[in-house]
């Protein structure tokens, strides 16, 4: 059927100036309380979250309304969304509305036909909210598997998931890092009604899972971030294409100096911001320290520290353990991380 197609533009104008009103077939009458006239109100929105946007109405035409004894009680020449938006909100409770069909449409490509009754033009709205719909869920797991996606809770007092991360592939599965630890996934994008909703299933029985599978609703709010909501607990997701500005697992690769010699120049100090965060410590001041050393035993002893600003590897996959002193409280962590040199 043609009208599952692009753009629609109807028009309500073809009947002769000179021709009378109140010709309205009973059975094509729309009652305000019908799904229908609240799918028209959608069409004619335009700063609406659910405005109907793959149809539009082409200006102007002629309306009536009817009171509940489908008697004319009012005409309407409609020249606007602005003013249908007005007359639509405006019919009495338990009147109807009525448009002369057939109604003339345009394709996107210009192509013409015409819609005879009003189930021919609720399918017509069907079929656009549902083109719309999957185009919507298409963008929203579009932009997903485009970068991988920070997450902040809402709740300012809620620090259980902050920073942690979701790096969505195409078939959608996806990782999630948090605290340094790895979990994976799936999630499917689709709508509930007229609402884009993301499910997300943690493969794996525990903690994370109780907190993450749930049926989530989903706002787009711009290309650089979206809103996951399930009754009171609210997340934001920001989008993140450079690698250094977030942070996964205490695994560090740099590139080989030289092709096949599997040894790297590593910087240390450059680490330490994620190394206090996955281990969701506090930063550090003028009180306390950070150090790095190649055995657990000077991480101890707090001998034979590392150069932070420049260190080679002695394996292709090394542990360095990083010790945090903080002065103040007079305690003190040891945390292992991994560095890797590759061939880039």
């Amino acid at each position: 059927m043609l009208i599952c197609v692009g753009l629609f533009a109807f028009s309500c104008s073809d009947l002769d100036d000179n021709e009378e009103v109140g010709t309205v077939a009973l059975e094509n009458v729309i009652q305000k309380e019908s799904e229908l006239f609240s799918l028209i109100e959608r069409v004619a929105e335009t700063e609406d979250e659910h405005e109907i946007t793959c149809i539009k109405f082409l200006y102007s035409f002629t309306m009536l309304e009817f009171d509940t004894d489908l008697m004319v009680v009012n005409e309407y020449v409609v020249s606007s969304d602005a003013n249908f938006t007005f007359i639509l909100e405006n019919i009495s409770d338990g009147n109807s509305i009525g448009i002369n069909f057939p109604i003339q449409s345009i394709l996107e490509s210009g192509e013409e036909f015409l819609i005879q009754n009003k189930d021919e033009l609720k399918q017509a709205i069907d079929d656009c909210i549902a083109a719309q719909q999957d185009q919507i869920a298409g963008q929203c797991s579009q932009l997903l598997q485009e970068c991988v996606w920070i997450v902040s809770h809402d709740d300012e007092d809620e620090d259980m998931y902050g920073n942690a991360v979701f790096d969505v592939a195409d078939d959608g599965t996806f990782q999630f890092y948090n605290n340094g630890e790895l979990h994976v996934g799936t999630w499917i994008v689709y709508f509930i009604e007229d609402e884009l909703h993301t499910n997300i299933t943690f493969e794996e029985q525990g903690m994370t899972a109780d907190d993450w599978n749930f049926d989530w609703k989903t706002e787009i709010l711009s290309d650089e971030m979206m809103r996951f909501t399930n009754q009171d607990v609210s997340f934001t997701l920001t989008k993140e294409c450079e690698e250094e500005n977030y942070c996964a697992q205490l695994i560090f690769s740099e590139c080989e100096g030289i092709d096949g010699s599997e040894i790297s120049e590593f910087i240390f100090e450059n680490y330490i911001p994620c190394i206090l965060q996955i281990e969701d410590l506090e930063a550090l001041t003028d009180e306390d320290s950070i150090a790095f050393y190649e055995t657990q035993l000077d991480a101890d002893a707090e001998t034979n520290p590392l150069s932070q600003t420049s260190y080679q590897n002695t394996s292709q996959e090394q542990t360095i353990y990083v010790r945090v002193n903080y002065g103040v409280a007079n305690e003190f962590f040891i945390i292992p991380i991994t560095i890797i040199s590759t061939t880039c």
